[in-house]
């Protein structure tokens, strides 16, 4: 039995060979993706049975005992029984001993029996505990099904109630299919649908709640807004020192972290130790310098002020936000040129709706978006095809064992990162906020570390250099994406081998430019296009309201970029060409 709370959301899907339902795979990917926030989150757990047999839901029903919320079934279905699957074949489940079970279920609030005529169900699930059902009067469309279950997660994963998401699935039902024949909502079992079947309305879907109490209590209930374990400490009271602290906690801790991977730090450490001395000053600056310039940059602007305030807020979870994005956006770059190398590599269905989503965000879902998450899918996704990573410390990124406390620290600014997004912070709030905020940030970073060790470069432009009977070398006009502190500067660098121009490459060793990755079109630097000095760099942010892709300035998150057709085209196919390669099969 599993020991954590996290509500679950169990999805139970069947089909027939004889008499198949296309709308299935749709309907069950649909469902998932409207929830996937809630589960990258940690705020509840989705769990997927595709081909489900009997001793499926019984052993799902062990293993999440008094943690299922909601019970969804997408089949074939009767008023007695819901058709299920066993070696591929049709298994009947018996409606009597399923609301038995069911029962037992203590956080159980819905059950949605997603198939035909199984209003007959309701009274035994009912009469077994049950406190509210979705159900249906008589043979339902499949089609309709899967858009009525859609826009009914949909709304709920917008925060709707059970009840408000109800009405508004099947508002957009009656609105898609016509008002000649309604949907009627059921508050209790005596008011029941049709008896004659010719009667039936088009959309003969019912929310039966049980006229108990609880029952009621039901149709007001919504998934969790947070985590089990809610890392966010609220109505803390700040420190003593805080203000006196500011920064020194955070540089320190960056110190020992950066130390083990850069030479230069290394240096400042081993004599600070020696002496039991440090220049703070000296310290910050390596500090910043070592790091990726995106990175860098917004390490600068942090220690820059000892303010405490919710600018400070901002500021420490854009530094956790552009990290995480930075690693997830090389990762990405890599899985591209695995699909590219080794076109039969696939991917599960839940892996691609992870990048699916990632591809067509929008700004509203970009604020909140959980890139360690999607890190973590694309690790799953090297382990399983046994793709060397390019960023060598990647190997096992996706393990949950000795990461618990790195865990923790990306849960607290994801759920910091929320809490910006909607709205205000409280002032009593802000300085414990930035308190435990600077220290989970130390702790990402720290984990991190190891980025220190890759260079990051905008490639404008290469011109071939060739004499005669010589082989030829490449001349890159270049920008160097590092030492922040010493300012940003074109550069003229010739090498034996080349990479991409107008790209955003790493590498690990500047010497050895053959060996490197292309960020693009994920991380882009405009100048590289434009023909002028220095770097401008824009991450990927969402995609446009029309069929282009957004782009948030790196320096300053107002300033933004989109590629269209028109501008930077180039920048617009690499990102179908990406979509399409890692969705072939």
């Amino acid at each position: 039995m599993d020991e954590s709370t996290t509500p679950v959301v169990l999805l139970a899907f069947a089909n027939d060979r004889d008499a198949y339902l296309d709308m299935i795979v749709r309907e069950r990917k649909a469902i998932a993706k409207a929830l996937q926030e809630y589960d990258d989150r940690r705020y509840i757990k989705v769990v997927k049975e595709e081909n489900t047999a009997v001793a499926d839901i019984f052993d799902l029903c062990t293993h999440y005992a008094n943690r299922i919320a909601i019970f969804h079934y997408g089949g074939h279905a009767s008023g007695t029984q819901l058709q299920l699957e066993a070696a591929g074949q049709a298994q009947m489940a018996n409606a009597v001993g399923l609301a038995q079970l069911l029962g037992q279920e203590r956080s159980l609030q819905l059950v949605f029996l997603n198939g035909c005529a199984t209003q007959p169900q309701v009274e035994t699930l009912f009469a077994c505990g049950v406190k509210a059902v979705i159900a249906t009067a008589v043979p339902i469309n499949d089609q309709i099904a899967t858009e009525l279950a859609e826009q009914f997660y949909q709304a709920l994963g917008r925060g709707a109630t059970i009840q408000r998401a109800f009405q508004s699935a099947k508002a957009f039902v009656a609105t898609r299919y016509g008002t000649a024949r309604e949907i009627n909502e059921f508050r209790a079992i005596g008011s029941v649908a049709p008896k004659d079947a010719s009667a039936a309305t088009l959309v003969p879907w019912g929310l039966y709640v049980n006229p108990s109490a609880k029952g009621e209590d039901a149709l007001n209930w919504t998934l969790p807004r947070a985590a089990e374990h809610q890392v966010i400490i609220r109505a803390a009271p700040a420190p003593a020192n805080a203000g006196a602290s500011v920064n020194n906690k955070l540089i320190q801790i960056l110190f020992d972290a950066v130390a083990r991977h850069s030479p230069e730090v290394g240096v400042l450490w081993e004599a600070a130790k020696r002496t039991k001395r440090q220049d703070l000053r000296m310290v910050r600056q390596q500090i910043i310098d070592s790091f990726p310039a995106p990175v860098g940059e917004q390490l600068r602007k942090l220690f820059a002020s000892n303010t405490i305030d919710v600018q400070r807020l901002r500021q420490l979870v854009l530094t956790y936000e552009t990290v995480a994005e930075l690693f997830c956006f090389a990762v990405l770059s890599q899985l591209w040129n695995a699909k590219h190398e080794n076109p039969a590599l696939s991917l599960t269905p839940d892996q691609l709706a992870s990048i699916d989503r990632f591809v067509a965000l929008v700004p509203d879902d970009q604020r909140t978006f959980d890139y360690v998450a999607l890190t973590r899918v694309v690790a799953a996704v090297f382990r399983e095809h046994t793709i060397a990573p390019f960023i060598d410390e990647f190997i096992g990124f996706g393990d949950a064992q000795d990461r618990e406390t790195f865990d923790r620290a990306c849960r607290f600014m994801e759920e910091m990162r929320a809490e910006l997004a909607a709205g205000p912070i409280a002032a009593e709030e802000i300085t414990s906020f930035c308190v435990q905020a600077e220290e989970q940030l130390g702790t990402v970073l720290s984990y991190l570390a190891f980025l220190v060790r890759y260079r990051l470069a905008t490639i404008k432009k290469i011109d071939i250099i060739k004499s005669r009977h010589k082989p030829p070398e490449y001349r890159h006009n270049q920008v160097m994406l590092d030492r922040v502190t010493a300012g940003i500067m074109d550069s003229e660098e010739v090498h034996l081998a080349f990479t991409d121009s107008e790209s955003v490459i790493l590498l690990k060793n500047v010497d050895d430019v053959g060996n490197y990755l292309s960020l693009s079109p994920f991380v882009i630097d405009e100048n590289a296009f434009t023909g002028d000095q220095n770097s401008k760099l824009f991450f990927y942010s969402h995609r446009d309201q029309g069929n282009g892709y957004c782009f948030r300035f790196v320096d300053n998150a107002d300033d933004g970029l989109v590629v269209t057709d028109e501008q930077y085209p180039q920048i617009k196919q690499q990102f179908e060409e990406f979509v399409q390669a890692v969705r072939a099969v």
